[in-house]
């Protein structure tokens, strides 16, 4: 669901803008390039980019409104270098309720909707020469603490999973500009070291020891890009990251680095562990030590799929938890899905290589009425007494919560003029 990458945005990097100049990092135009390329591997449908030149408050997230980002490097004298890319407005719209429910100030004012932002343009401008199939949501950090930073990250994770929509996050910024002595900056000797440090988190992984830094130390090295790294980690919290680290240079004074992080599922992967060693041996996973905390920590009810060759093979689930944690769940709905489910054929050695796992975190039902469905946001459920049917949302081929009613009254076997309560729902989508 999520991929990463951290990336400079120097307007040199680009050759109508540096007329040769931009040839003084060219490790830097690879990376890139790799980096664009991966994303096009990736093929995310929507890029959301956190920016320090978008419109910046000190107390609250800029969100950038409207219908699309219009953009150029015209003020910089390159006005051929330009984009337009729609803005996903339903990711959008989720990010904002969140940041809101969590009491996350949050800003959009119009008036600034239109103004350059050459933070999210040029590593866009580079993805756009190799993939153009996306959205974009724009934010910009604040200066707010470490731990809202951190949960802003999370968010919009969360938004994502809600909306059901892949994504690819990119931290946007350079590291320190007080490199070198003849520079624009000048020099302090923070300034290497910061780029020392937080080039060797990247490498290795270790994105929370961003948040390791003094706000002494970060005024005194003068960087723009670590609360932007700081909610990227947040974003990948709820996953085992792979770090690829494609280039750092500093020539003109200011660091450049570019990263990239391959991201797997923490609720997919102990799915996919679960049901292997099962199959393969008749044994029950043991709850692994080094998965996020929510999982150990909070109950929800969760559903496991399995598929083959894009058809079904398998989906069992539960409304309510039944287990401990989240992990439990999903290790019980793993082995059901793949052993227990009356439609299918208990799961072969041979067709393991073949599956494919989602995984959906249900929220606690909530009453509701017909006009408070969404087809897309809410799943349905309907009981009278002890027969009880559930839909989950965003299901191809349904699209009305008429159609979802109907469907759960049949799988529950409600007649639709018998009476029934219908409770609502959220989830958290892991693929």
């Amino acid at each position: 669901m999520i991929q990463a990458v951290i990336m400079p945005h120097p307007p040199i990097a680009r050759g109508l803008v540096g007329r040769g100049e931009e040839k003084k990092i060219q490790s830097t135009l690879d990376a890139y390039r790799t980096a664009s390329r991966q994303i096009a591997d990736y093929a995310p449908e929507t890029i959301v980019i956190i920016s320090p030149h978008n419109i910046f408050y000190r107390d609250a997230f800029y969100i950038s409104p409207g219908e699309t980002y219009n953009d150029s490097l015209a003020r910089f004298g390159a006005s051929a270098d330009q984009l337009t890319i729609p803005y996903d407005r339903e990711l959008r719209d989720e990010i904002i309720r969140l940041f809101e429910e969590e009491n996350i100030p949050v800003a959009q004012d119009r008036r600034y909707a239109n103004e350059p932002d050459h933070g999210s343009l040029i590593p866009l401008l580079y993805v756009s020469e190799v993939y153009t199939n996306y959205r974009v949501v724009r934010i910009a950090p604040s200066l707010l603490s470490d731990e809202t930073l951190v949960e802003a990250g999370r968010l919009i994770e969360r938004s994502a999973a809600h909306v059901g929509r892949k994504i690819t996050l990119i931290a946007s910024g350079d590291l320190s500009h007080k490199l070198l002595a003849e520079g624009p900056y000048g020099y302090v000797k923070e300034g290497p070291e910061f780029d020392s440090r937080v080039t060797e988190m990247m490498r290795s992984g270790n994105l929370k020891a961003f948040r390791e830094f003094t706000p002494e130390f970060r005024d005194a090295c003068a960087e723009c890009g670590l609360p932007g790294f700081i909610m990227l980690s947040g974003a990948l919290e709820n996953y085992h990251i792979r770090p690829d680290f494609l280039s750092y240079e500093g020539p003109f004074g200011v660091g450049y680095a570019v990263c990239t992080f391959q991201a797997d599922d923490a609720c997919v992967r102990l799915a996919k562990d679960t049901l292997e060693k099962y199959v393969r041996t008749g044994k029950r996973l043991e709850r692994p030590e080094n998965l996020p905390e929510w999982m150990t920590t909070k109950r929800a009810g969760a559903f496991v799929s399995l598929h083959k060759n894009g058809e079904l093979r398998g989906c069992i689930g539960t409304f309510l938890p039944w287990s401990d944690c989240v992990a439990d769940e999903i290790i019980t709905m793993a082995i059901e899905a793949g052993t227990q489910d009356p439609r299918f054929l208990p799961v072969r050695v041979d067709e393991l290589s073949e599956l494919e796992y989602n995984v959906d975190v249900l929220s606690a039902p909530e009453p509701a009425d017909k006009t408070q469905l969404d087809a897309k946001r809410y799943g349905v459920i309907v009981s009278n007494g002890y027969r009880r049917g559930l839909l989950l949302p965003d299901l191809e081929g349904v699209d009305t919560p008429g159609q979802q009613i109907a469907i759960a009254l049949q799988k529950a076997g409600i007649r639709p003029d018998e009476p029934y309560q219908l409770e609502r729902f959220t989830v958290e989508r892991h693929k």
